[in-house]
């Protein structure tokens, strides 16, 4: 069993508020390592989702940044959909990758909209969509904008009288002035007459009949628990949430808590709301600390009934709000709305202020190293060292040929690695896996198998058990998809101090197998034709997005966006070309292939064209020269803002000795153009440092006549940057 690992399933409100605890207190945060799982990379705070619709505040304003602010804790993030908890073996249980286990878990996941009404009504789910997850009913909701002002499109509905349901409506009514709005309840009787009133007054429209289906629809009818926490077998109530002591401790279940809408104290019944949430996260906290010190912990007696301020966001008016305490309704009056309104961005700030603790630039000297590709040696002292040494084999390829295999085909070799680039060990394996697989693709090989060479921090036995069981399940993932084996490796012990989070402190390394069916099929890097086309398979920016990760100053969409893509394995784009290769056996698809990496797009363009121009010398032929077409560089979102901002891989600036080779010597010669901007422009300089810019993960580059190009374009993902003339 674990000694020291705490999980804290669930980003809601409770252990946002745990996690800015620890980070502005670090002295007060359990010793022994921390990790924080959730589904997404952000939490919506609800309480400003009403005004979010009704355009008074926009949805990036409501977002708390989880990622960010479990790195600011010293704390691992796992983004990932929990499936379940195994309490017998103590594993939290997830979609789509390993199992996680726990010494202690904290359960904060919230719940779903309760789509269980006794209604008649069969909901299409493509016009009747829950208001839980905000992100998704917001997405409907903006879908539904083009009919803001169209008095006779279809009315929209909302199903529930409940508070939520009551201020969804008045915020509706606000985003569009024309449209019917409908809100069906249960009893109209139960709204109360001012309510009633404001609601006419607003010409939205109160039914208790069962709209017609045909009606775009959101559905706000209260709450309900996860299916995988019954299965779970917890002591649950009736509405399905998990029942605690005083303490927050699950009944019978020491090692557990649960907290928010998916938890309650036994005979201490509430209904699920933010402020209970909120105001359990000081007593959460304060017994995880407790127990992680052999302390006994501390019980909490929440108030019975919570105040609730209700909103109404005028079309032409200022907002005023009612307040409601148990059955009585006052208002609605304008201060009430300005208490709401203060409130809430008192709330949200806290966490935006630990999110803009680094807005200042860090001078070079502070700013965080970047990990990943971005920390592999620069080229010059690189290039330098092996000019020196004679001692081992070089190639001007990606992988070394290591043989024929008795089978006739080619066996290959490459190896790669670095220090982990995320918090999440399964992940960054997985990132570790596809990274070093490339220099196979990129030679046009097939992935056989892998040994791994992985470096843990000084921890506990069973902390690094559990280190190293997530980082092999990442690498294996990634290669068993290819049809390839880790095939073993070797461990070995950090001998320094490690810090938090110590998932961080991970470096890894493959050597990686790979075949090639026949010799002359062999993808090198040099052999470019001239009138070939220049083709890439991804976009540009890793380097750039994770140096201002590493430095807290990335938005979470733009690393979400760019970790998905660098998830996606490349190796099919490879089993493609094969194909039009067997059908097309009497012409070459590509005549010279690389990936990019360390030494970004110019720096690898550079050496296919040097290999390339090497052989043209001796076959006394003219020197070829690549052109690239800046305009159709495809760039991460978010890559320019961040350069505008001052970020920059570490690397990059040791890669711009590559910028010499534009309009260079004319053995190695690269000519830029663009239809939109000229060298005297900032983007032309911005797209520069794109060009020199360290890729983890990056794009496969090729170099292919103009007649495969189209149907490479036509069937992939690949982009034409530029052409060989």
């Amino acid at each position: 069993m674990f000694s020291n690992h705490l999980v804290l399933a669930g980003g809601g409100h409770t252990h946002a508020l745990v996690l800015l605890r620890w980070t502005m207190n670090p002295q007060l945060k359990p010793a022994g390592m921390i990790t924080l799982v959730n589904k997404s990379s952000t939490t919506i705070y609800s309480g400003m989702f009403p005004g979010v619709i009704a355009g008074k505040y926009k949805i990036n304003e409501i977002l708390i940044d989880l990622r960010n602010l479990a790195s600011k804790a010293g704390i691992s993030f796992v983004m990932a959909e929990i499936e379940g908890i195994d309490l017998k073996k103590k594993k939290l249980l997830l979609a789509g990758r390993p199992e996680i286990e726990y010494s202690l878990l904290s359960i904060n996941v919230g719940t779903k909209t309760n789509l269980n009404s006794k209604s008649a009504i069969a909901w299409d789910k493509d016009l009747a969509v829950p208001i839980k997850p905000f992100s998704e009913s917001y997405k409907f909701i903006v879908d539904q904008d083009i009919h803001k002002n169209n008095s006779s499109a279809k009315p929209f509905v909302i199903i529930g009288g409940g508070f939520a349901g009551i201020e969804i409506a008045f915020s509706l009514r606000k985003r569009w002035p024309e449209r019917s709005i409908i809100l069906k309840v249960k009893s109209r009787s139960k709204l109360g007459k001012n309510l009633l009133k404001r609601l006419k007054d607003l010409k939205i429209q109160i039914i208790e009949k069962d709209p017609s289906v045909l009606y775009p629809t959101l559905i706000c009818t209260g709450n309900k628990s996860f299916e995988w926490i019954k299965d779970s077998h917890f002591p649950i109530d009736e509405n399905g949430r998990i029942l605690t002591k005083k303490t927050l401790q699950v009944l019978n279940y020491p090692e557990l808590f649960a907290v928010g809408d998916c938890g309650v104290i036994k005979d201490h019944p509430r209904p699920s709301s933010g402020v209970w949430a909120v105001r359990s996260a000081k007593p959460l906290a304060k017994n995880l600390e407790r127990i992680s010190k052999d302390l006994k912990p501390k019980e909490w007696k929440p108030q019975r009934k919570a105040i609730q301020l209700l909103d109404i966001n005028y079309i032409n008016m200022k907002s005023k709000a009612f307040i409601s305490w148990s059955e009585v309704m006052i208002g609605p009056f304008g201060f009430l709305s300005r208490l709401k309104e203060s409130i809430d961005k008192k709330f949200v700030s806290k966490f935006h202020f630990i999110q803009d603790i680094n807005i200042e630039m860090l001078s070079e000297k502070e700013m965080i190293k970047c990990r990943g590709c971005a920390a592999k040696l620069a080229f010059t002292p690189l290039s330098s060292a092996l000019k020196k040494l004679d001692l081992i084999e070089s190639s001007t390829d990606d992988s070394i040929e290591i043989g024929i295999l008795n089978s006739c085909r080619t066996l290959i070799q490459s190896v790669d690695g670095f220090p982990s680039l995320i918090s999440d060990p399964w992940l960054n394996g997985r990132l570790l896996a596809f990274h070093s697989c490339s220099d196979i693709w990129a030679c046009g090989g097939s992935v056989i198998s892998a040994q791994s060479v992985i470096k843990l921090p000084s921890l506990p036995n069973d902390l690094q058990q559990e280190l190293l069981f997530q980082v092999l399940e990442g690498i294996n993932s990634a290669l068993s998809i290819q049809g390839a084996k880790l095939i073993g490796g070797h461990t070995l012990e950090s001998r320094r101090t490690s810090k938090e989070p110590f998932s961080l402190e991970i470096e890894g390394s493959l050597t990686v197998n790979g075949t090639i069916d026949d010799k002359k099929y062999f993808w090198s890097k040099g052999g470019m034709k001239k009138g070939d086309q220049i083709l890439i398979s991804r976009s540009l920016g890793t380097g750039i997005i994770f140096s201002a990760f590493m430095n807290g100053q990335v938005k979470p969409y733009v690393l979400d966006s760019v970790l998905k893509e660098m998830n996606i394995s490349q190796h099919y784009l490879v089993d493609f070309i094969y194909k039009l290769t067997n059908i097309n056996s009497t012409s070459k698809i590509i005549n010279a292939c690389t990936d990019i990496t360390g030494f970004g797009l110019l720096g690898h363009l550079s050496e296919m064209l040097e290999s390339t121009n090497s052989d043209q010398l001796k076959m006394n032929l003219e020197p070829l020269k690549i052109t690239l077409e800046l305009d159709h560089i495809p760039i991460y979102n978010g890559v320019k803002e961040i350069l505008d901002k001052g970020f920059e891989s570490t690397l990059a600036p040791s890669n711009e000795v590559f910028l010499k080779n534009i309009d260079g010597d004319k053995n190695l010669r690269f000519e830029l153009v663009s239809n939109y901007f000229s060298s005297k422009d900032s983007l032309y300089n911005t797209m520069l440092k794109i060009l020199v810019d360290p890729q983890t993960c990056g794009p496969l580059v090729v170099s292919c006549p103009s007649i495969h190009s189209e149907k490479l374009i036509k069937k992939g993902p690949w982009i034409q940057i530029g052409f060989v003339s």
